[in-house]
């Protein structure tokens, strides 16, 4: 996977954020109008969902993602293996190219909050 390949229906210009005048009337909530994309060798393209707490001795941010490609929640930290990170930025104009992207988002949220209660449940029982 090259860095500078962005996923399909993601453009250049959706990296650039939109002029308030053009999403003012928009009634999307501010934090839904954009998404990470991180381009992780091994992995390709994710969209970060949960963060991770920095573990003891841990330096970077570690958080659970969903893959483009796959819709599969993998884990992954800000190390070196992280080749690229962008912002999209959605608009009124682009929010139907892109809602694909923001499905899985709301799909690996769901799954990473799975997995984060499955493993504290875990946890728990073992104390």
């Amino acid at each position: 996977m090259k860095a500078d390949i962005l996923p399909s229906n993601v453009i250049e210009h959706d990296l650039k954020r939109p002029a308030w005048e053009t999403t003012r009337d928009w009634d999307m909530p501010y934090e839904a109008r954009q998404f990470e994309l991180w381009a992780v060798t091994g992995f390709g393209w994710c969209i970060p969902t949960l963060d991770i707490g920095r573990h003891r001795g841990a330096s970077t941010r570690r958080t659970y993602a969903v893959r483009v490609r796959d819709g599969q929640t993998v884990r992954i930290g800000a190390g070196p293996h992280v080749t690229r990170t962008v912002v999209v930025y959605l608009s009124p104009k682009t929010a139907a190219r892109l809602q694909p992207f923001l499905d899985l988002r709301a799909k690996g949220q769901g799954d990473a909050g799975l997995t984060r209660d499955r493993i504290s449940l875990r946890r728990g029982r073992r104390r």
